[in-house]
């Protein structure tokens, strides 16, 4: 019963998918309405205001470190990540479906289905530039708005995304989903230029607000996946189909190409997904994120 006050959001677990709970008394909205009534309750506690973030639920910030600064952050990345990739070959797969970690020293693999995503740990003795990022004060204040908690430094890594072969191994990242049940925090700044032909993110604007069309949505959506027990719903990361967002009173989504050094930023409880690019192409980024525990009554 303790799962139910939790992050979890598996239909497998035997109280959060508990079917008589949730066509009966619809468990999962009311969870939903107090994982939101809680984070506005810690926003209000901390009040930081940015219009587009309030508003579309996302953040798109140009040139986010003075030139001289991000050159460092990435000559010094490109370097350890080449270092990484000759004493660590990328392995391959040929499996769907989310795979598990493949842990190597200072870091890991994971695929998407073909596409991999190798992450870096930012050591402050190796990467002293990219770890002074990890203390900007602004990460915290966007954080606080999201989620109303701050940054915590150690939740960023070196990100670097390898786009696979989409017809024998998709990637189910590429479709429209939201990650969790409560509202959580993403963002990515960006090493290299981002084009339309790289997967940039997409996202759905306004999709984070809890609507009452929104609150019915996910709760038919959770019997669903109790009912069917069918990955990746019932393990809690819907996905919408894209034809469905009218439905909601929801725009299509908008996506995001962007220059060396912009931060894009997101409430992941919005809709969003890796926008589709060619097999090979990369993406390089510092990415940052923070799940809170979501009731959590008090921040700091």
């Amino acid at each position: 019963m303790l799962s139910l006050l939790s992050r979890t959001k598996s239909f497998r677990d035997p109280w959060v998918g508990q079917p008589a709970l949730n066509h009966s008394w619809q468990l999962h909205r009311r969870r939903l309405q107090l994982a939101e009534a809680l984070c506005r309750w810690r926003r209000w506690l901390r009040p930081v205001q940015e219009r587009q973030l309030e508003r579309d639920g996302f953040l798109v910030v140009p040139d986010v470190l003075p030139e001289p600064t991000f050159r460092a952050v990435r000559d010094e990345v490109e370097a350890h990540l080449a270092a990484a990739q000759e004493q660590h070959p990328m392995p391959a797969n040929a499996r769907t479906g989310f795979q598990p970690k493949q842990p190597f020293p200072g870091g890991f693999d994971r695929y998407d289905g073909g596409t991999l995503n190798r992450f870096l740990h930012i050591d402050p003795v190796t990467l002293p530039h990219a770890a002074a990022v990890t203390r900007d004060p602004r990460l915290s204040r966007w954080s606080r708005q999201v989620i109303g908690v701050p940054m915590d430094s150690r939740k960023l890594d070196v990100y670097l995304t390898v786009h696979g072969e989409e017809s024998r191994t998709p990637d189910l990242q590429k479709d429209l989903h939201r990650d969790t049940f409560f509202r959580a925090l993403k963002f990515w700044l960006f090493l290299r230029p981002v084009t339309a032909e790289d997967g940039p993110f997409e996202v759905v604007p306004g999709s984070h607000r809890l609507t009452p069309e929104r609150l019915r949505w996910e709760q038919v959506t959770a019997n669903a996946a109790i009912r069917n027990q069918q990955q990746p719903d019932v393990s809690g990361s819907f996905r919408i189909q894209e034809k469905d967002l009218e439905a909601l009173g929801l725009p299509a989504p908008v996506t995001l190409p962007c220059r060396a050094n912009t931060l894009v930023l997101a409430d992941v409880f919005a809709f969003h997904r890796r926008g589709a690019a060619q097999p090979g192409r990369e993406r390089l980024a510092l990415y940052g994120w923070n799940r809170p525990y979501p009731f959590l009554p008090f921040t700091w």
